[in-house]
C-alpha cells in the first residue's frame, strides 16, 4: 500500500486533530473542502467518537442530511459504529434509494456488526431489495445469509 501524502490532506488532518482536541467544530476551516478531503476527514475519524462530538459535527455539517452518496455512505457507516441513532431513518433511505453495491456493502456490514442478529439489515434490506441490482443483491443475499 503506498501511502499518498497531499498538503491537502494534511490541512484535514490538523483539522480533525483540532476536533479531536476542543470537541469544537466552530474554529475549524472547512470552507473549501473538496468530496476527497471530507472522505479523508470522516475516514480518519477514531473508530469510537462519543454521542456529543457525533451531534456536534452532524449539526456543524449536515452530514446526516448531505445529497452527497460518497460523504453520506461514509458518515452511515461511522453513525451505525457509534450507535448515533439520530442517523437511522436517513439511513433507510438511502440503502431503499440508492443501490450501487459500493455504499451499500460497507453500510450493511456496519448494521451486521453492530447486530450480529441482523434484525435490522434484514429489515431494511426486505424494503429495499426491489431496487438492487442483481449483482447487489447476490452480494447483499449472502452477507445477510438470505
Amino acid at each position: 500500500v503506498v501511502a499518498v501524502e497531499s498538503p491537502f490532506f494534511a490541512q484535514v488532518e490538523a483539522q480533525l486533530e483540532l476536533f479531536l482536541t476542543t470537541g469544537q467544530t466552530e474554529m475549524m476551516d472547512t470552507a473549501n473542502w473538496t468530496t476527497h478531503q471530507w472522505l479523508h476527514f470522516l475516514r480518519t475519524m477514531p473508530e469510537a467518537i462519543s454521542m456529543e462530538r457525533l451531534t456536534a459535527l452532524d449539526k456543524s455539517f449536515g452530514f446526516t442530511k448531505t445529497g452527497n452518496s460518497e460523504i453520506a455512505a461514509e458518515w452511515f457507516v461511522l453513525a451505525i459504529e457509534n450507535d448515533y441513532r439520530t442517523a437511522d431513518a436517513a439511513i433507510e433511505g438511502f440503502l431503499i434509494r440508492v443501490g450501487r453495491r459500493k455504499f451499500l456493502t460497507p453500510i450493511y456490514g456496519a448494521l451486521v456488526t453492530a447486530d450480529p442478529t441482523m434484525e435490522r439489515a434484514r429489515s431494511i434490506y426486505e424494503k429495499a431489495r426491489p431496487n438492487y441490482h442483481s449483482v447487489s443483491t447476490n452480494t447483499l443475499d449472502e452477507m445477510l445469509d438470505i
